[in-house]
């Protein structure tokens, strides 16, 4: 197995891809060459669109039948492309084909857009909280370009699983240990001394760093075969590479950001989520998150769409024809178009019939691709626990509650507590998953005040979440299991036959909300090849 050394303490560089967060670029690298006119298109004009100062469609002209928009079809075609998903890399795809004239319908299975970019309403839990994507680094440069031109206001970043410095206590073993004692307390399992100065909460990143096998800047190094010895769980390799193994389950395994826990996660991929927040560094100051929540950004987006949206509408069948695709939702509709691009999570693929089956190995990804657990309960909070008993108002725990954070969300009050938040992952996650929403919601708040008894009388409960109960997402988001990289990280967003494929699962380059952009784009380039 290949091992990497480098002295633990090396400040982690990273050159900057290029000298702008260009789309343009970031797109040229990563596309094949293309010679259509129209793909062209998109790569010679997008910077300059995306720097428009709004869109010119009519807003709700989701909501105006066909033929007050004039769309042009084939016979017996209802758009020339239809996207499944109305998240931002369906929207992001749909936007980019309309602009060169291609006619789109969108079809969305629930009742929004965004897909698994969720805002709270304020009215329901203060502060309009995230469930979803909660931040924009400075180099999402799709992204930011996209709320800029449909004139969504960037503010600052909102903090949810990770609060200020000082604000986050500790509870392990329940026992409660504040920030200043962790370092030298008991039950730090870390024996490097830079280690033990590293809150639990944290993922041991300076080790991820230092193993990093990837050239410095090259984010697409995760697919490459050469580093397909990496792809085990990163579990063994942290084990491999000195720290115990009570060090690697807390602070790899617990509240795991992707996965279930250490042995769920490939190497790989931490590799390349290291990667690519390191190059998100290079946009200092820049980044953020949506004013009035993140979900505005995507309705922002589908405001401007000409063509039809199907909202409410799931769809039950995909079958290429061989000259057009159909789509057959679950009420008995059918659709037909040209090509179609699914934008959606693979966990919510595999309710839906595929005629003919794609090859294996994209059915293997179809099939086995990881959805990370969440589950979220939101509290109002009625009076300030923190204050009883002098201790920091978050708290990591190894329990279930998870993370128990206190939200600021109110910008004109950027101290005031607005809410407060389990944020539940990995197997505990699941468990929640699996009970009745009163019992769930009974069984972690009494284990919070268990914990922490200052919290008894001080927090009511107001919003639960699951997005593993989701039929639409199946989890957070994709993470690579072991051996799943190089299974088919380089053939799950293959076209199969007139279908293509998007979401950020199929990102090759980016993560989170850039990756889905990157990936609409993508798939957008691919249709123009054909039509």
């Amino acid at each position: 197995m290949p091992r990497r050394k480098a002295s633990i303490g090396r400040r982690a560089r990273v050159r900057a891809l290029d000298s702008y967060p260009s789309m343009v670029q970031t797109r040229l690298s990563i596309m094949r060459p293309t010679k259509n006119k129209a793909a062209q298109q998109i790569v010679g004009r997008s910077t300059r669109r995306r720097f428009l100062a709004g869109g010119t469609a009519l807003a709700g002209s989701w909501m105006l039948p066909r033929g007050l928009r004039g769309a042009q079809t084939g016979a017996g075609l209802d758009a020339e492309v239809i996207v499944i998903g109305a998240g931002l890399a369906g929207l992001n795809a749909a936007l980019l084909l309309e602009e060169l004239g291609v006619s789109v319908m969108v079809v969305e299975a629930t009742s929004r857009f965004g897909g698994r970019l969720h805002t709270v309403a304020d009215d329901i839990v203060p502060g309009y909280p995230e469930l979803g994507a909660n931040g924009a680094g400075g180099g999402y440069a799709r992204l930011l370009n996209a709320a800029r031109q449909y004139g969504v206001e960037i503010g600052p970043m909102r903090p949810r699983t990770e609060p200020r410095e000082g604000e986050m206590l500790f509870c392990i073993q329940d026992q409660l240990i504040s920030e200043d004692d962790w370092p030298g307390h008991a039950l730090n399992p870390y024996r490097q001394e830079w280690a033990r100065q590293m809150p639990p909460s944290r993922p041991p990143y300076r080790m991820y760093a230092e193993l990093n096998p990837f050239p410095e800047g090259d984010l697409g190094a995760w697919r490459r075969p050469e580093f397909a010895d990496w792809d085990r769980s990163v579990g063994e390799v942290l084990t491999e590479a000195g720290l115990a193994e009570a060090s690697v389950e807390l602070g790899s395994g617990l509240n795991s950001g992707y996965g279930t826990d250490h042995h769920d996660l490939s190497a790989l991929m931490m590799f390349h989520t290291i990667s690519f927040a390191i190059h998100q560094a290079n946009w200092p100051g820049q980044g953020g998150a949506a004013k009035g929540g993140n979900q505005r950004i995507p309705e922002a987006m589908a405001l401007n769409l000409t063509g039809d949206v199907l909202l409410n509408s799931p769809v039950a069948a995909i079958a290429d024809e061989g000259g057009r695709v159909r789509i057959s939702l679950e009420d008995g509709r059918r659709l037909h178009a040209s090509r179609a691009i699914i934008a959606i999570p693979f966990a919510a693929l595999r309710r839906i019939a595929l005629d003919p089956e794609p090859p294996a190995v994209q059915r293997a990804a179809i099939d086995n691709l990881g959805y990370t657990p969440c589950t979220q309960i939101h509290y109002a909070v009625k009076q300030p626990y923190w204050e009883q008993d002098g201790m920091a108002p978050s708290m990591w725990t190894d329990a279930l509650p998870g993370r128990f954070m206190a939200l600021k969300n109110d910008p004109g009050s950027p101290d005031a507590v607005t809410s407060c938040l389990a944020y539940v992952n990995d197997h505990s996650a699941l468990k929640l998953a699996q009970m009745e929403e009163e019992a769930a919601i009974a069984e972690v708040t009494a284990e919070l005040i268990r914990l922490r008894p200052s919290l008894k009388d001080a927090l009511e409960p107001i919003y639960l979440w699951k997005w593993s109960n989701n039929p639409y997402a199946g989890g957070a988001y994709a993470y690579w299991k072991p051996g799943q990289v190089t299974a088919f990280a380089r053939t799950i967003a293959e076209p199969h036959g007139r279908i293509h494929f998007a979401g950020e699962h199929t990102a090759q380059l980016n993560r989170g909300m850039e990756g889905a952009m990157e990936s609409g784009e993508r798939a957008a380039i691919e249709i123009l090849e054909y039509l």
